[in-house]
């Protein structure tokens, strides 16, 4: 079957970071879109790096960057995001999931465009996307090579909880990694990293607020509490781990990427300008920054 649109064929991506050097990637649903952006700057400049750790949108969004695929992210904004079968009501009353992860994972890899599997094996990085487990709300870790066809540990990651079923993989049963581990730096951190890009998709100044709905969690995950708890304390955890991004770029070991301004754009917000802006705008960001990573790289070499 022809695809709808021409492949882009991937690259592989020469100029390889030095060892230690990480990306870490925020999640944020249809705010992920700022990160491919970002991640479009990279791909111009054939940048790899050796280490990448993604949750939710931001291990999504990450596919395209490894597969080496230039603009294969933009592509999907502007011709399936605004489809009713990638995010709606409908979905949710349907299907009992906003996003449908079918349509996303499957028919627009499958039959619109095309991922470039070959390229996405054999690109020289180490690649960590997380996912929660329900049975203790602790964070479990996919490398590179658990992302097969259908990308089941990706949806995993990006299955908010509420707006998504819990999905089952590896024995586990998986909700959002976005919720026990929002910005991944600490595995990071934890994995050696000497300096690390933080790729955000809030402007600075932004603290999570609690979530606030207690009773209401308890009831909905009366059978996985450590889910309602997980979520009670996403806040903390969330502004723990923003907090040492920020620590660790005033002593030199990070860059953070993030929107200059507060995004007007929701998690399942499929407002398509707003989106191809969006994305935009994270490429000019990450041109920008360019020069500082290298540069503090350089410092820390």
């Amino acid at each position: 079957m022809p695809f709808s649109q021409t492949p882009i064929p991937g690259k592989t991506l020469r100029n390889v970071l030095p060892a230690g050097t990480a990306l870490v990637l925020e999640g944020g649903g249809l705010r992920g879109y700022y990160s491919a952006g970002v991640m479009e700057a990279f791909l111009e400049k054939d940048l790899l790096f050796p280490y990448i750790a993604g949750v939710s949108a931001g291990a999504a969004n990450a596919l395209s960057y490894i597969s080496g695929q230039p603009m294969r992210s933009r592509q999907i904004i502007e011709h399936y995001v605004g489809n009713s079968e990638y995010v709606s009501r409908r979905n949710l009353l349907r299907k009992g999931s906003m996003f449908g992860f079918d349509y996303i994972f499957g028919t627009v890899p499958e039959q619109h465009i095309w991922f470039d599997w070959e390229t996405y094996t054999a690109q020289k990085t180490r690649f960590l996307t997380g996912a929660m487990n329900c049975a203790n709300g602790e964070t479990v870790w996919f490398e590179k090579e658990d992302i097969t066809p259908p990308f089941t540990a990706t949806v995993a990651s990006c299955s908010v909880p509420i707006l998504t079923k819990i999905q089952h993989f590896r024995g586990y049963d998986l909700l959002d990694g976005g919720v026990t581990d929002p910005i991944p730096i600490e595995k990071s951190v934890a994995d050696g990293n000497r300096f690390h890009v933080v790729i955000l998709t809030r402007n600075a100044g932004y603290r999570k607020e609690p979530f606030g709905h207690k009773g209401f969690l308890k009831a909905v995950f009366h059978k996985y509490p450590a889910v309602a708890e997980a979520m009670l304390r996403r806040h903390e955890i969330y502004n723990r781990q923003l907090e040492l991004c920020e620590r660790l770029e005033k002593e030199g070991r990070a860059a953070i990427i993030r929107p200059l301004e507060p995004l007007h754009v929701g998690r399942t917000s499929a407002d398509i300008p707003t989106l191809l802006a969006l994305h935009d705008e994270g490429q000019r960001e990450g041109r920008a920054a360019l020069p500082r990573i290298l540069e503090a790289l350089q410092k820390n070499a």
